[in-house]
């Protein structure tokens, strides 16, 4: 899921020479596909057709280092019942190597297996893509896309808060870590609000090689036990949002203990 943010409000920070970017603005823009090859069937389904199918239908190089290489495997399969001329077109950005070796013709069943090599110079998000052309109908266009993200995030799914008087609050804060030298924009959504809980900030940025702190307070008003949900969104690509339950308490007699 591709997370887009609008209007968000930044945490006010010192200024510091040759700031990181948040990775939003440093996305490259993505080729345009060659005209020969969409010139009379259009790319409409980027997974399969009747013909063919691409396992997986694109590929994620998620997270990386500066200068290594990786490789990834892509199957074009032939799902049809006629052994079958396919004309691929490969990645064609220098950041991207793709590899195969040409069949005359894809018997039903068989596959054609593509290798794409990555290797990257800087930090940001990369894109480029594999066309293929099929006799007869729609081609299809297998999307490769390769980014930093923050590997080292932990955010419990379940916190349990000790029991606190009324008239008092406990505190339990959430660490932000980013080893990558990417910022990252965050954004926390209540999706069950409680008014014993408070949650901030709210949205922010996971700033590169820093930490950052999402501080859940419990301030009960009654002798119950509350709970709140939050799920905090980090703007990578191809983001999962983190779900949050934190549980509070209180009870007659504990300022006595």
């Amino acid at each position: 899921m591709d997370v887009a943010f609008s209007g968000l409000q930044m945490l006010p920070e010192t200024p510091r020479t040759a700031r990181p970017l948040p990775l939003r603005q440093l996305v490259e823009e993505s080729r345009k596909t060659p005209r020969q090859l969409l010139e009379s069937k259009t790319v409409a389904n980027p997974k399969r057709n009747s013909q063919v199918q691409a396992e997986p239908p694109e590929l994620h190089f998620c997270g990386f280092q500066l200068n290594k290489h990786y490789q990834k495997t892509l199957k074009l399969i032939n799902v049809s019942s006629e052994a079958l001329s396919i004309h691929i077109v490969p990645t064609l950005t220098e950041h991207f190597q793709t590899t195969f070796t040409k069949k005359y013709r894809l018997i039903p069943g068989l596959a054609y297996t593509l290798k794409v090599a990555f290797c990257p110079d800087e930090w940001r998000y990369f894109y480029d893509c594999i066309h293929v052309r099929c006799e007869g109908e729609e081609n299809l266009l297998i999307p490769v896309h390769a980014y930093p993200v923050i590997d080292d995030l932990h955010i419990p799914a379940h916190i349990d808060l000790a029991a606190v008087p009324l008239g008092q609050s406990v505190q339990r804060v959430i660490p932000l870590r980013c080893r990558c030298p990417v910022d990252f924009e965050f954004q926390v959504l209540l999706i069950q609000s409680h008014e014993a809980f408070s949650v901030q900030p709210l949205a922010g940025v996971i700033s590169a090689n820093e930490e950052s702190k999402i501080t859940v307070t419990f301030s009960p008003r009654q002798y119950r036990t509350s709970s709140i949900t939050f799920q905090l969104v980090v703007s990578q690509f191809n983001t999962k949002p983190y779900l949050c339950t934190v549980t509070g308490s209180s009870a007659p007699h504990l300022g006595l203990r």
